[in-house]
């Protein structure tokens, strides 16, 4: 997100969606998400997130199992359940579990590897969904598709 500048998108949707489907929408939020700590929850306060929907890592968490939808923009590392094996370089790192909702759809440019250099186990999952391009473009993209719906 912080990369494509879509912050802005990302409200629109979670804007639309709630209103469309009559759902809760929250903004997990990793420590080190971003360029610097604290960097998602600035993006966000910018494109007017109310500040109550920005869940920390620690309280979020256990909300995933309950989650339809996960939807992850740009992360690697920070939701590669490969951390919780307790092997390579992500052992014991804690990581957003994206992975225990029942959908995971993820934009990002490409399956690259994270700062770590390992690939993230959630971007091979049956219940995981990619598209690849530009975050702005794509959430633009959902956000028309919404609108056409």
């Amino acid at each position: 997100m912080a990369v494509s500048q879509c912050q802005h998108q990302v409200k629109e949707f979670a804007d639309l969606i709630a209103e469309k489907y009559d759902t809760d929408v929250k903004y997990a939020i990793h420590p080190v998400a971003g360029r610097m700590p604290g960097h998602m929850n600035v993006l966000l306060a910018e494109a007017n997130v109310p500040y109550e929907q920005l869940i920390e890592m620690d309280e979020i968490n256990p909300e995933f199992p309950d989650c339809d939808v996960a939807l992850v923009i740009g992360a690697n590392d920070t939701t590669n359940p490969a951390a919780r094996s307790g092997e390579g370089p992500l052992a014991g790192m804690p990581i957003i579990d994206a992975d225990a909702a029942r959908t995971v759809v993820i934009i990002k440019r490409s399956l690259s590897v994270g700062y770590a250099g390992v690939d993230n186990d959630l971007f091979y999952m049956d219940k995981t969904m990619m598209l690849f391009g530009d975050g702005k473009a794509m959430m633009t993209g959902l956000n028309n598709a919404i609108k056409e719906s």
